[in-house]
């Protein structure tokens, strides 16, 4: 199979690029005016990329120009920031109804899709080196194993709680440990915990 073209690998930079700005894929009409060429120019060349495996598209689907996971920005990936996580006593849930995308070191991944970011508020999690302002990547996951630490809902009052601690099952009761000596664990019924995610990385000193 021939190597792509110097104007095929832009049309695929671009389209990372692009990913990774806004977290959804360019149009064949905003790929087209951005190299100054016809649409169907455009649908060529993404034929031409498909067939080399540089891509994947759904013909009159909108929007659904994929790059692959090997291109898709060669070392991030981009995943949505959902909102604040409390590391402290835990607070009401918030979630952003338009999430920003942050770039997520593709490593700390093991697929495309399934994963969210967090804006940590509060210290219990110190030691661990969690601390007040960072930003947390957590895989989705509804299941959890002694040691993992864990976005953790805790629905045993009227309102909601989200809070993030390690996770430890004895018995008939759930323990959420934090990771700092000024504070003690705190215990509940399995039926008054939801486990959301697990935590699989940390980004500091983004905004």
């Amino acid at each position: 199979m021939k190597d792509p073209t110097t104007k095929q690998k832009a049309i695929v930079d671009f389209i990372n690029n692009y990913f990774r700005q806004k977290n959804i894929s360019p149009t064949f009409r905003e790929i087209a005016n951005n190299f100054g060429v016809s649409v169907g120019t455009i649908q060529d060349q993404l034929i031409s990329l498909n067939k080399q495996g540089l891509l994947t598209w759904t013909p009159g689907k909108a929007r659904s120009i994929k790059p692959t996971w090997e291109n898709r920005t060669h070392t991030t990936q981009p995943v949505p920031l959902l909102g604040v996580i409390s590391a402290g006593e835990g607070i009401t849930i918030f979630e952003e109804s338009d999430p920003e995308p942050i770039n997520v070191p593709s490593t700390m991944l093991r697929s495309e899709s399934g994963y969210y970011c967090l804006r940590v508020s509060g210290f219990s999690m110190s030691e661990d080196g969690i601390l007040d302002g960072d930003i947390i990547v957590v895989r989705q996951q509804a299941g959890a194993t002694d040691g993992d630490t864990v976005v953790a809902v805790i629905n045993n009052n009227p309102e909601e709680k989200a809070t993030l601690k390690k996770f430890y099952h004895h018995g008939n009761q759930i323990e959420l440990r934090p990771r700092n000596q000024e504070l003690n664990s705190k215990f509940y019924n399995p039926n008054e915990i939801i486990v959301r995610g697990k935590f699989v990385g940390l980004l500091r000193g983004v905004n």
